[in-house]
């Protein structure tokens, strides 16, 4: 019934609001059936980049009564207040919009950021509720940065009298472990790792200190769950912060997945990166559909030159810059360059500026379709729906993390108490999920990748990531290489 009643909605919604996009129909029928089942499913199209699904997921909600939560991004529930709930309206659904819940006569909708539905499970451990949780393609990213934990000086000391005593300790403390972190800074790097030592001495302090604040006990239980932990050294203030990340973000809401009934939407045209965390966790899914998104797919060109230097070579920023030339010289469009590795990026851009001038653009958005961009994966990932279509992308250096990151480090190792295989289930995935969101507006206009990381060719796992990337055509000439 549902089914039926959201699609006769649906098709008077679009008589007057033109939507371009195929399959609308198809996903508010599967919506229909997800919402009313009480299993999980995963819908994967790069259409969820957009806002045209909003109706038809909306009309679902709306005429289904049972209380759900879309979980959105605090710009998506703007952007649906201000557009879409004014133009559903207008077909006769009645409720009233309190604190980002939209209260109907029979049930409620909750729209509601991740931050936001995590702290009200914890808070009131709700279970068999429908969850709609979008963005799923970020979602490790996303939860890492709730989850973060900066413990900085302000929250080591009490402005309370009664607690003199304590107050006293915890600066002692506060102050030794400042002079043992400086004591090991080398060449003013900023940050300072933690040996198994320094762990066990945080761990004892902390323990014995966390009733003195709502910050010490978070970080008491972070440390006895082996997050990812260093120190951050502020050398103008000559002051310290305490970083705590956990390693597996995805466990952290295990049991939110597990009570409650899940539709995953994701802007990856195949997330299996996304399915692959949650079967590590035992979590299953019961349907995975892909639909098609509102362009026609294009084949990316790739091509990787032969006899490519590899990254440890002294000479390589050389050959780098020296390639980068040739394939400006017949190339007049949007150009951008990707490094995760910071030095690699701002050499490059400095010598490349000193050639081609106010075209090059290190990490801000290009103004112009000459534009030559240097930027990080991480950086054009988040900003690349505010530009245009790159004509190619370049990549020096293929996306694999630093093994020296500290929370790096600790997954790695996660992964080797486990007995897996660290680097192709750790840091292989991690480099594909990268490269195939950087890469992704190529399959809209066809554009070139052009892979200058001489692994991509000599090295078998270098391979295999290339051919990961669909659909491709992968040339073996370029004119004016060859």
């Amino acid at each position: 019934m549902l089914e039926i009643l959201s699609h006769k909605y649906l098709k008077k919604f679009l008589r007057d609001n033109k939507i371009d996009w195929d399959h609308i129909y198809s996903f508010g029928r599967i919506i229909s059936q997800c919402i009313q089942s009480k299993q999980n499913y995963l819908i994967n199209s790069e259409i969820f980049s957009t806002h045209k699904w909003y109706p038809a997921l909306l009309i679902v909600l709306f005429l289904n009564e049972e209380d759900s939560f879309l979980v959105l991004t605090s710009k998506e529930i703007e952007s649906i207040k201000k557009t879409e709930i004014t133009l559903l309206k207008q077909f006769g659904f009645e409720f009233e919009i309190m604190n980002d819940k939209l209260i109907f006569s029979k049930h409620n909708i909750h729209l509601i950021t991740l931050d936001k539905i995590l702290q009200k499970f914890n808070s009131s451990g709700f279970s068999n509720k429908r969850v709609i949780l979008t963005n799923v393609q970020n979602i490790k990213e996303d939860l890492r940065n709730i989850l973060n934990i900066s413990l900085a000086k302000k929250h080591w000391f009490q402005s309370n009298e009664i607690v003199d005593i304590e107050n006293k300790e915890v600066q002692e403390k506060y102050n030794f472990l400042k002079q043992r972190f400086f004591l090991r800074a080398i060449s003013q790097k900023e940050q300072v790792y933690l040996n198994n030592n320094d762990i066990l001495i945080l761990k004892e302090f902390f323990l014995e200190n966390e009733f003195f604040s709502k910050e010490f006990a978070q970080v008491k239980d972070a440390l006895f769950l082996d997050w990812a932990c260093w120190v951050r050294l502020d050398y103008e203030n000559f002051e310290w912060n305490l970083i705590l990340e956990p390693v597996d973000e995805l466990y952290e809401i295990k049991e939110l997945l597990d009570i409650n009934n899940f539709v995953f939407l994701s802007a990856f045209r195949r997330d299996n990166f996304f399915q692959k965390y949650l079967k590590r966790h035992n979590l299953l899914l019961d349907l995975v559909i892909n639909f098609k998104s509102d362009f026609i797919e294009e084949k990316i060109n790739i091509y990787i030159p032969k006899r490519q230097m590899l990254p440890n070579n002294p000479l390589f920023l050389e050959s780098i810059q020296r390639q980068c030339n040739k394939l400006f010289l017949f190339r007049k469009k949007f150009t951008l360059i990707l490094s995760n590795t910071n030095d690699v990026k701002i050499n490059l851009a400095t010598k490349l500026a000193a050639e081609y001038g106010q075209r090059i653009l290190l990490e801000s958005l290009p103004h112009n379709n000459y534009s030559i961009l240097v930027a990080s994966y991480d950086w054009w990932i988040q900003n690349k729906l505010d530009c245009q279509l790159p004509d190619q992308i370049i990549i020096p250096l293929l996306p694999i993390p630093d093994i020296t990151d500290p929370i790096n480090e600790r997954t790695i190792s996660y992964h080797f108490k486990d007995s897996q295989d660290w680097f192709r289930e750790f840091l292989l995935l991690e480099a594909l999920n990268k490269l195939d969101k950087a890469v992704s507006p190529l399959r809209k206009n066809s554009g070139s990748l052009v892979i200058l990381d001489g692994r991509a060719s000599q090295r078998e796992w270098g391979r295999h990531l290339i051919n990961k990337i669909k659909p491709a055509k992968i040339f073996n000439h370029m004119f004016p290489f060859e």
